[in-house]
């Protein structure tokens, strides 16, 4: 009878295991699935008094600038070792980089020119929010609703977490057209290109007309390699319950951690 018992304890906990092995592949498949997940669009605009604002502000790297070094925060890091693992299992595999962002008062990025050199497929700003009241949460970028074009992003909810994805493609994309991405020099047309992200001036400060003269008095490609070129973009956030307009601070949506972007490239 003893050991019929001990037998019994011994299949439960066998069966268990078995059982929570299960569970976690299959929350891990969900989680690797997660990662290549089409986007969502919202073409909703967001009221001022129940939006969330975040400024976000994009820079190619300056050596004539000390802007520290910026280290990867553990969200970071825990998302590019899930980019790994599920490599590992051959679920889905992508080149891809980390850009840990900082808070100085706006969330700021500082790309590299080699970042600026890649080919980009996808672009992707992550935000980590507390939203303990469950409220449905909605980002748009004005820019994007300014031009009759959708705010592309991506949700997930764990708990009381909500994880945020936005397509920061164009932005990106746009960024390397103004730098010269790829090997190729800046141009006063790249530039203009880029207005589309900064309500019809030119990104970052205006240069001067001097420095867009050359000694004819004609526009100098070459002399904007040495501008200091940035794109910043708003972020809203919106929130709802039932349908209802919901202020997202009252409902307990906050970043919870530094944003990062993570670029996929060929």
């Amino acid at each position: 009878m003893f050991a019929v018992t001990l037998h019994l304890i011994s299949s439960l906990r066998t069966e268990a295991w078995r059982r929570w092995r299960r569970g976690a592949a299959d929350a891990h498949r969900e989680r690797c699935a997660d990662l290549s997940a089409p986007w969502l669009h919202n073409t909703r605009q967001v009221s001022g008094d129940d939006g969330t604002l975040l400024r976000v502000r994009v820079r190619p790297f300056s050596p004539g600038a000390s802007r520290g070094l910026v280290f990867p925060e553990k969200p970071l890091f825990n998302f590019i070792r899930r980019i790994y693992r599920c490599c590992q299992d051959r679920v889905t595999c992508r080149s891809v980089r980390g850009i840990q962002g900082r808070m100085r008062g706006d969330v700021e990025f500082i790309l590299s020119g080699e970042i600026l050199s890649l080919t980009v497929r996808r672009a992707e700003l992550h935000l980590q929010l507390s939203n303990p009241q469950r409220l449905d949460v909605h980002p748009v970028l004005p820019v994007m609703t300014k031009h009759s074009l959708p705010t592309k992003y991506t949700l997930g909810s764990r708990g009381g977490v909500v994880e945020l994805r936005v397509d920061l493609l164009h932005l990106i994309q746009a960024l390397q057209e103004a730098g010269g991405g790829a090997g190729r020099a800046p141009s006063l047309a790249s530039m203009r290109q880029t207005a589309f992200f900064s309500d019809g001036n030119a990104p970052g400060e205006r240069p001067s007309s001097e420095a867009l003269q050359d000694a004819d008095g004609n526009g100098a490609a070459d002399a904007l390699p040495a501008l200091d070129l940035d794109l910043g973009l708003v972020l809203v956030l919106g929130c709802s319950q039932a349908g209802l307009g919901v202020p997202c601070t009252a409902g307990g949506v906050e970043l919870l951690h530094t944003p990062f972007m993570t670029l996929y490239y060929r």
